[in-house]
């Protein structure tokens, strides 16, 4: 296998497919890429919960594979002046050299890399690359990381009509976007891993892709952008019923500038630690017109009141402030936020945005 390729272009497919690359202790065929140089060359790495495989053209003056240490080779590259780079395998050795500067590093046999095979597709649908993207930002951070919860790991592809409703949740807050694919065919209901979507958002601004292809078969999910296909394993077990806990009425709403709000809670969470839960609580109070959001802990005490709109009845309710302003970073314009009760979840709403919902329980208040 012999052949050359700029650097940048190099770089960047090796970061594209360097998330599947296990990362291990001892010496894994898992945190290898798998490099093939026929008409294009091909990238492929596989943790064996996802698969990350990138094509691209360089001048290929020899056919064959190699296989070596993923992020090694990335740090390899990372360092290398701009120009052509020529990567050759002799023998059991891979030769990476640049200008006057030569690595040798050994590789593994091609043959022994474990792929995952492309299968009969189900269903599919396709959506606008951005419009996923940013779907992505607004509803991955809502999700759990706890493994003993499987399901709330991860974001659920759920058809619906014409509109795929995208839901992620860890049993303290709910996301929800509704997007409207380009193109949709078949009925599903699919819960992908959060960790897995991040790496592959990722690849869109990589790839300066204009469709997101996200097909479905068995228990697998293939995602198509650009030149870059990922194959991951799906979550299996059922979603909970999130729609029945979308409250239909409210009690009172306050309306607000996501940007103001933000920059209340982040003053507010100074002082909102409590020792004793590690919780950061704030204390939202509409009382007639006025909307003051409050904390204190061991550390002190704050108090602001906030100019917004505010509607509905007068209450002295608790939220964990970090839920609120992760939310609140994918948010633009104004808010808002529909409150129940001191036990039910409040929603928060992007002002002219039907497409996204968000819920928060509330908590219990300091004392």
């Amino acid at each position: 296998m012999r052949f050359v390729v700029d650097k940048s272009t190099l770089q960047d497919n090796i970061s594209k497919v360097i998330p599947a690359a296990a990362s291990t202790k001892v010496t894994s065929i898992l945190e290898c890429v798998l490099i093939e140089a026929e008409d294009v060359v091909v990238f492929t790495t596989n943790d064996m919960k996802m698969q990350m495989q990138t094509e691209f053209q360089a001048e290929i003056l020899e056919r064959g594979a190699a296989l070596v240490k993923a992020k090694l080779l990335s740090d390899i590259v990372k360092k290398l002046p701009s120009g052509d780079v020529e990567i050759i395998r002799e023998d059991n050795e891979v030769k990476i050299r640049c200008q006057k500067i030569e690595f040798r590093l050994p590789t593994l046999d091609p043959l022994d890399f474990p792929k995952m095979d492309r299968k009969p597709i189900d269903s599919f649908c396709e959506f606008a690359a951005n419009e996923f993207e940013d779907a992505m930002d607004k509803v991955i951070f809502a999700t759990s990381k706890d493994e003993t919860r499987p399901t709330f790991t991860g974001v659920l592809f759920e058809r619906e009509g014409d509109v795929i409703n995208l839901v992620g949740m860890d049993g303290h807050r709910l996301a929800i976007c509704k997007l409207k694919p380009i193109e949709v065919d078949g009925e599903f209901s699919k819960i992908v891993p959060a960790e897995n979507l991040d790496d592959i958002t990722k690849i869109i601004d990589i790839e300066e892709a204009e469709k997101v292809r996200v097909s479905f078969f068995e228990n697998q999910a293939l995602f198509e952008i650009g030149s870059t296909s990922v194959i991951v394993t799906l979550i299996s077990g059922r979603f909970f019923d999130y729609k029945n806990v979308i409250p239909t009425e409210y009690s009172t709403k306050i309306s607000i500038s996501a940007d103001v709000l933000e920059s209340t809670l982040e003053r507010a969470s100074i002082v909102s630690k409590d020792e004793k839960t590690n919780v950061q609580a704030v204390i939202f109070e509409v009382s007639g017109m006025m909307f003051r959001v409050m904390s204190y802990s061991t550390d002190g005490r704050y108090e602001e009141d906030v100019l917004c709109d505010v509607e509905g009845k007068d209450i002295r309710i608790g939220f964990n402030v970090k839920y609120f302003l992760d939310v609140l970073k994918v948010l633009d314009g104004g808010v808002d936020i529909y409150i129940t009760s001191l036990t039910s979840p409040s929603v928060v709403k992007q002002q002219g945005d039907e497409g996204y919902i968000y819920l928060v329980l509330p908590v219990k208040m300091p004392e």
